[in-house]
């Protein structure tokens, strides 16, 4: 057995004994199975119709970054990228594992390597700002206006919410400083002179280079980083709801679109940062869980909503499988044609 998969199988053990303490922790997980079960079929469809269309729009999104960046690709390829980058993302071990499929495979596709790896690296970064931003604003307004339905915060929950609101409007306006630097040539060589002389010089400045290199592409072409950054505000909004009609599907008016917001990107960024198993197995689920408890909705109903939402993610991207395999198939058949 190989040291790579080898750690592949540890994080998966790892992910699977963060469910099973999850579910031990439950008090009754046998009325958790009942919940799920008895959940609102109607509603879950819808919640897996947003799910697809988030993704769907994730690749015209994508779309729109190469095409600046003079990467002709057809959207019906696009898609089909975007399927299996998402296929990927919920069946191997890593989240990034779907970025290097994307942007390989456009790679592969127009010869484009620099182009086609600047824009994965460009839509992820313009992702996580947006997403950060929806955060930053649902988690303010709840501390200024209360929660939608006029019920008081529990002291955990209004510590969280404190800390999420300050939290994701600080990484916001650092991202923001960010992109302006990396924008312009002035504040970018400013930025690289801090970090030359900040501990740790050695592994930033690296990546400093790489995120300069790739919005130097992007630099005169500013249009295309406003759609993409409206694209992906549409895909918070999509996702919050896909998670909200989860949610009342299992148990009816208790979580609003508000309170997931602020709760969403803190739960893709976990997903981010500790990516253990396929599709963040046992990591989406003790999150949800817990920041379910926190707002007082219950971990029950977030483990319930975080299994489901595993499900309908790894249905939606079944399809991406599919192409996949065909791509793979198609390329063995042009390796023997050019071999003959």
């Amino acid at each position: 057995m190989t040291k790579s998969r080898l750690i592949d199988l540890l994080k998966l053990a790892v992910a699977l004994g963060l469910l099973i303490w999850l579910f031990l922790r439950l008090p009754d997980p046998a009325a958790l199975w009942q919940q799920i079960l008895n959940a609102n079929k109607l509603f879950l469809l819808l919640g897996a119709l947003c799910y697809t269309a988030a993704v769907a729009l994730s690749g015209l999104k994508w779309g729109v970054l190469l095409r600046a960046a003079g990467v002709a690709v057809p959207v019906t390829r696009l898609l089909t990228y975007q399927w299996m980058a998402e296929f990927f993302n919920n069946f191997l071990p890593a989240q990034v594992g779907g970025d290097v499929m994307r942007g390989y495979a456009v790679a592969v596709d127009t010869r484009r390597t620099a182009d086609a790896t600047a824009s994965v690296l460009i839509d992820r970064f313009i992702g996580l700002l947006v997403f950060m931003l929806f955060a930053a604003v649902a988690s303010s307004a709840m501390l200024i206006w209360g929660k939608p339905d006029g019920a008081a915060f529990t002291p955990e929950g209004l510590v969280f919410m404190r800390f999420a609101a300050v939290g994701t409007v600080i990484f916001t306006v650092a991202l923001c400083v960010v992109i302006a630097a990396l924008l312009s040539r002035r504040l970018k060589r400013l930025f690289e002179r801090l970090l030359g002389v900040l501990p740790f010089s050695a592994r930033t400045l690296p990546i400093w280079h790489k995120l300069a290199t790739a919005f130097d592409v992007y630099r005169h072409r500013p249009w295309a980083l406003a759609i993409a950054a409206l694209g992906s505000a549409a895909i918070v909004v999509l996702t919050s709801v896909n998670i909200w009609l989860i949610a009342s599907a299992v148990d009816p008016g208790s979580i609003s679109l508000l309170e997931v917001l602020a709760i969403n990107p803190i739960i893709v960024f976990a997903l981010l940062v500790v990516p253990l198993s396929p599709g963040g197995l046992g990591v989406r689920q003790v999150s949800f869980a817990g920041l379910f408890l926190i707002i007082g909705a219950g971990a029950a109903l977030g483990t319930a909503v975080g299994l489901l939402q595993q499900f309908i993610g790894y249905i939606v991207s079944l399809p991406g499988g599919y192409f996949w395999v065909r791509s793979g198939r198609r390329r063995e058949a042009s390796a023997a044609v050019d071999g003959k």
